[in-house]
């Protein structure tokens, strides 16, 4: 009975685990983007879940003999300097401002952008999708503890390699099961696919510089604001 216990509390872990690996918005808008896009949407999602658990894995492999608590102290220390920093967020301001100016001048000396056919995401080739899941598993803030506390879960199943490797594959599933079942849910509703398809291919076509240069420009005065008037 405690077996089954132990068992069920640290699956139900490695499930949260995976799934919370699995929210990153870089992930979720290049799904949404070749579902949208309808091209090819079945070797592109196995490109992407396939490079997602390779590199899960590859940390999970190094971090079994590593502790990535300090690093993640000094990295929140480092952080929360820098967000006290009037010249950090001067700085910031500035560029934000200059972006604006840049984005608005480019929309008055190019009123129309060129029309290039199909954006090159549109035309790229399934496996670079491998890369994105790939950098994704490995590359930010909340992986590293992620995957740390997966081998740590992990190791305390049991001493052997087989269980080990069995609840290991459950937290694989539940990182890429939301991927997939977006697809599959997606293949199934061919009527409401289509009118997306079409809608997404419209938006992508229209000009949103303007729309840029107003938001950079508040980002910008909101930094050089702050930057002046709030209090350290």
């Amino acid at each position: 009975m405690h077996d089954i216990a132990r068992w069920a509390v640290a699956l139900s872990t490695l499930i949260g685990l995976g799934l919370a690996l699995g929210l990153n918005p870089a992930l979720y808008g290049a799904t949404a983007d070749m579902l949208a896009r309808n091209t090819q949407v079945p070797a592109r999602m196995a490109w992407m879940v396939g490079g997602l658990a390779t590199g899960a894995t590859i940390l999970f492999v190094a971090l079994q003999s590593f502790n990535p608590a300090n690093l993640v102290t000094a990295a929140e220390r480092d952080a929360d300097a820098l967000a006290l920093s009037r010249t950090v967020d001067l700085i910031a301001g500035a560029v934000f401002l200059a972006a604006a100016i840049g984005v608005a001048v480019w929309r008055l000396i190019v009123p129309r952008r060129a029309e290039g056919g199909h954006p090159t995401s549109g035309r790229a080739h399934p496996g670079s999708y491998f890369w994105l899941g790939l950098s994704c598993s490995i590359v930010g803030f909340t992986t590293l503890p992620i995957m740390y506390t997966t081998g740590r879960v992990t190791a305390g199943i049991s001493d052997e390699l087989v269980p080990r490797i069995l609840a290991y594959a459950v937290f694989l599933l539940a990182l890429i099961a939301p991927f997939v079942l977006l697809a599959g849910v997606w293949s199934r509703l061919p009527g409401a696919a289509a009118f997306v398809t079409r809608t997404y291919d419209r938006l992508i076509h229209l000009d949103y510089r303007w729309t840029y240069a107003v938001v950079l420009a508040a980002a910008g005065v909101a930094c050089l604001v702050f930057g002046l008037v709030a209090g350290r």
